[in-house]
């Protein structure tokens, strides 16, 4: 208020010199008390109310507005929705190709089939089959070397006598060497069966089974995500994509928002923010269409290329006559605490010196300091100095002097209602 008050004062200041100036220039404007009355128009001073109007204009939005996208990739199938239709929640908007998807859910499922099987057959165990199978595996290992090993001594001795050579005696050994091992082998073999897996081999099996199990279940949600269902409830504001087209995950397909209600974001010049509260009403225009809107929420930064700060405006919008993109003018009007003003043309200030007007008393003017605030549609406030009812000269002040012998009018027509602000 001060540094508003300052500027209005260097403007008084030089008014009041070029009036003071104005009026040497004639020798009949220029006297001291006592000589011939002077022609003044004189006001009363009266309690005023502050009120700050702002008009501002802005373009309509959705209350709440998203857009919406697939989440995979592919190519778009159906897409049958269109602007301005209504839509709930879970809705299906559209549709894409989903071949592939199916397919690799495919490929999941078998190999769940698969490790579940496995993972049955180590905490199962052998079927009586399979164990009777190693029995006689094991049977037919024994026989054999026994076999080995009764040829191989029939073959020493005749090494011995000389009927055979060294290396037909060293071809039997190593038949019963081969027999001994295969014996070993279907011993463990049976052994293995009869007492089962092992621990770690049960749980190896066990984690391939359940990572396919996952495998299956990102399939299936995979596949769900070709179809594309609203997350809200609104009316379709734009559609950007058509049927055949081939897309990204993220690639907006539609815009939906809640048109029921709209908002207009008002761009307030950050001097007069405070003039603005949560709540405050404001007239919305459209043309010759007025509704009243109501402020929720007053942004919590500046613009710092245009030196405003947004002010977001809610408006009700049931009977949808208002749409998403169009232009209203706002008008917001903030009543302050209640003050005197007197018009500008009463104040006179020069020298640099503090201001001050002339009061009217017995038809003499008696000049008097005061202290000034606010200018408000061409009205100055007074903060100190004068009193409610006060007489003052209203136009003429800058040609008397203390004590100057009065002749008043009053004003040909009432002072306003202090009021002003910023238009947009």
């Amino acid at each position: 208020m001060r540094k508003r008050a300052s500027a209005v004062f260097a403007t008084l200041l030089l008014v009041g010199v070029a009036g003071a100036l104005g009026g040497c220039s004639e020798s009949k404007e220029v006297s001291f008390a006592g000589s011939e009355a002077k022609v003044v128009e004189t006001t009363e001073v009266n309690q005023k109310t502050i009120t700050q109007v702002t008009e501002l204009s802005g373009t309509l939005e959705a209350s709440e507005r998203t857009q919406v996208a697939f989440e995979v990739a592919g190519r778009i199938v159906k897409l049958d929705r269109e602007q301005g239709e209504k839509i709930n929640q879970g809705d299906v908007l559209g549709k894409l190709d989903d071949t592939d998807y199916q397919l690799s859910l495919q490929r999941a499922t078998t190999g769940v089939d698969q490790a579940k099987a496995a993972l049955e057959k180590v905490q199962n165990g052998a079927r009586a089959q399979e164990v009777e199978q190693a029995k006689l595996g094991l049977q037919r290992a024994q026989l054999n070397y026994e076999k080995a090993m009764e040829d191989q001594g029939k073959y020493e001795q005749l090494y011995q006598s000389g009927a055979v050579s060294k290396d037909t005696l060293d071809t039997m050994a190593l038949k019963a060497e081969l027999a001994e091992r295969d014996l070993k082998n279907a011993e463990e073999g049976l052994s293995m069966i009869m007492e089962g897996a092992r621990p770690e081999d049960k749980e190896t099996t066990k984690s391939v089974y359940e990572q396919n199990l996952i495998l299956k279940e990102q399939a299936e949600k995979t596949l769900q995500k070709t179809v594309l269902k609203s997350p809200v409830s609104g009316t379709i504001i734009t559609k950007f994509a058509s049927e055949g087209q081939l897309i990204n995950p993220g690639t907006p397909i539609y815009e939906v928002g809640d048109v029921n209600q709209l908002k207009v974001i008002l761009p307030v010049p950050d001097r007069e923010i405070a003039d603005w509260s949560i709540g405050d009403q404001v007239e919305l225009k459209l043309y010759e269409d007025a509704k009243k809107g109501t402020v929720a929420q007053i942004y919590p930064a500046t613009n710092q290329g245009t030196g405003t700060i947004g002010i977001e405006v809610k408006v009700d919008n049931q009977d949808r006559k208002w749409f998403v993109g169009q232009v209203v003018k706002a008008t917001h009007e903030k009543k302050g605490a209640k003050g005197l003003f007197v018009p500008v043309s009463a104040v006179v200030s020069t020298g640099g010196k503090q201001p001050f007007v002339f009061l009217v008393k017995d038809q003499k003017a008696h000049k008097q300091l005061v202290e000034i605030g606010e200018l408000v549609d061409n009205q100055l406030q007074i903060l100190s100095g004068l009193t409610e009812g006060d007489i003052v000269v209203a136009k003429g002040a800058d040609r008397l002097f203390d004590g100057d012998t009065l002749q008043t009018q009053t004003q040909s027509s009432p002072i306003p209602e202090a009021g002003g602000g910023s238009g947009k």
